[in-house]
């Protein structure tokens, strides 16, 4: 497996990422065998590409290219954050939790991108179930759009194991949807609700639950010991910021 470095700006780390992320939504997204690839799908990558480039930029600032230690993404997914940040960060041994449940997760195709990337899977459910890792394991950690999917009677629970398995002095990287976006807030403005009725997926699997100010998160980290080092916010919603680069609404944000 071909592996970059990471010594480029955002422009030239989503055009590394991107073939990967299309790749995994390609291989694993709802509707793929292990014979057939998923169909064709109207949703756009720049929002997942940008999600990922900003956390491996902020990866890089914190710890440099060469780091050498081991990683934990909580909640892999279809692999579109971990297996971009195993490509541009070769030297961290990387592991991911995913639920059991997940149709992905048994595929033989899935943990076979797994080897390519020499990262490692494990499958727990989060909600019932310790991390699979002994105390002080991990030097970085990535919580990326997971949260707003968890009951919030169990958040506390995945931060305390997060924080058990974070070594000292440790990063932990967290993203989620911001409840106080201008988006949101102009639904709400139109009497939209900024979500649907929670659904459950799959047993122990949910769509977005409750999303989150910055101030929420930064006080639910900071109960688990966590000190806030740096915080970005980015709309990613590229047609809500308008189709033309001279718009108004494109350059707000």
């Amino acid at each position: 497996m071909d592996r970059a470095t990471i010594n480029m700006n955002r422009a030239e780390i989503e055009k590394t990422i991107e073939p990967i992320i299309q790749k995994c939504r390609r291989k694993f997204a709802p509707g793929y065998s292990e014979t057939e690839d998923s169909p064709d799908t109207d949703e756009p990558l720049r929002p997942e590409t940008r999600r990922v480039s900003l956390i491996a930029s902020l990866a890089e600032s914190v710890l440099g290219s060469d780091f050498v230690g081991r990683g934990l993404e909580v909640g892999s997914g279809y692999g579109c954050l971990l297996f971009p940040m195993a490509s541009l960060f070769p030297k961290i041994q990387w592991f991911a939790i995913e639920h059991p449940d997940q149709p992905h997760a048994s595929r033989e195709s899935y943990r076979s991108m797994f080897r390519s990337y020499n990262c490692h899977l494990e499958t727990a459910d989060l909600l019932r179930e310790p991390f699979p890792f002994p105390n002080d394991y991990f030097a970085l950690v990535t919580f990326s759009e997971v949260q707003e999917h968890l009951p919030t009677d169990r958040v506390n629970l995945v931060l305390s194991e997060i924080a058990r398995t974070i070594r000292p002095g440790g990063v932990l990287i967290a993203s989620s949807p911001n409840q106080a976006s201008l988006e949101n807030r102009l639904r709400l403005m139109k009497g939209k609700s900024i979500l649907d009725v929670p659904n459950e997926i799959g047993k122990g699997i949910f769509g977005h639950i409750r999303l989150y100010t910055p101030a929420e998160i930064q006080s639910a980290m900071s109960k688990r010991g966590f000190t806030l080092e740096r915080c970005e916010m980015e709309s990613n919603n590229s047609g809500y910021r308008g189709n033309s680069d001279r718009s108004w609404v494109r350059r707000v944000h």
